[in-house]
């Protein structure tokens, strides 16, 4: 009975410990900044993201909410465009993360 007691109180440490962490399970793409302007010299950059729309009726909007979603993945905080399509269906840029 008292193993089953400790292995109850190291099971719920677990759980509450897991609770606590840092990084949601679904990333949130409405927190990040996009803008063609370079990052702050203090971001730091986490690599090249990419959105698309998967039909051609697709709209920039929808492959810009794609890219944003690709640089929540990385845990960026903003993404700096470097190249879009030009039928709007495809844009390119760089995830960084700022203080």
């Amino acid at each position: 009975m008292k193993r089953m007691l400790s292995l109850f109180a190291c099971v719920c440490a677990l759980i509450a410990l897991e609770a606590c962490s840092s990084h949601p399970i679904k990333p949130e793409a409405d927190n990040i900044k996009v803008s063609r302007d370079e990052a702050d010299k203090d971001c730091k950059e986490l690599g090249d993201v990419e959105g698309r729309v998967k039909s051609v009726k697709g709209t920039f909007e929808e492959a810009l909410e794609d890219l944003k979603l690709d640089a929540a993945r990385k845990g960026a905080n903003y993404v700096q465009i470097k190249q879009s399509g030009a039928m709007g269906q495809a844009v390119r840029g760089t995830a960084y993360w700022c203080d």
